[in-house]
């Protein structure tokens, strides 16, 4: 009987001080969690604290926002293909949209000034006599070693003209000192408006080595002179 009461205090004796740590463990935990919601309504605090907008401040974001959206409705695709083949910002565009403004004005007050047909420029184009001109043409005096001297004309003969040029001509002249030593001509053909014709020849002579030449082309008379 006596072992009885002993087993029955010794068992309540350890549920006594399962109960203890029990209520200890809560109370722990109450307090770890109390903690933790004190430190989350701290942080919550301090954001408010610090985003303190107004209900009109948030409806003129809202506002602002829903015209952008009516104003800009790209999809994502359209935005990445635009960003990546125009990645210039906005003041970039908006220069480069003025420079192209001021560029049509004027164009356009150009044409409104010059505003002939393509009848009229042709017919204008057809009424020019025949101009010829040299263009890189040049004169060397050659005299290889055993061989016949000459001298040789070469370069470009251009009609700036409407009108055809017929039986077109280098006339070319050239001294040995005081002395003629040649008078000739170069025959170019007919060279028609607006076009050109390759010169390549060589005009022999004999003698000593020329000091100075001339060429120069019908039916302008304009001459070129070397020497």
């Amino acid at each position: 009987m006596s072992q009885m009461k002993i087993v029955k205090r010794n068992v309540a004796i350890a549920l006594g001080i399962i109960c203890i740590i029990l209520v200890a463990g809560i109370g722990g935990v109450m307090a770890y969690y109390t903690m933790q919601i004190n430190n989350k309504d701290s942080t919550y605090n301090d954001y408010v604290a610090t985003h303190s907008h107004t209900d009109t401040e948030y409806n003129a974001s809202q506002n602002n926002y829903n015209s952008y959206v009516s104003t800009h409705s790209h999809t994502d695709s359209d935005y990445n293909a635009l960003l990546t083949d125009h990645h210039h910002t906005d003041e970039e565009y908006n220069t480069m949209q003025s420079n192209y403004q001021n560029e049509q004005n004027i164009y356009n007050n150009y044409v409104n000034d010059h505003h002939h047909t393509d009848e009229e420029y042709n017919s204008a184009i057809a009424s020019k006599p025949a101009k010829l001109i040299q263009v890189n043409l040049k004169a060397e005096d050659n005299r290889p070693f055993l061989q016949q001297s000459y001298l040789h004309v070469y370069g470009y003969v251009c009609n700036v003209g409407g009108d055809t040029a017929y039986n077109a001509v280098l006339y070319v002249e050239a001294w040995i000192g005081a002395v003629l030593a040649f008078n000739t001509t170069i025959s170019l053909g007919t060279i028609n408006g607006e076009s050109y014709t390759s010169v390549d020849s060589q005009v022999a002579y004999s003698g000593n080595a020329l000091t100075t030449w001339q060429v120069w082309s019908n039916p302008t008379g304009i001459s070129m002179s070397w020497g």
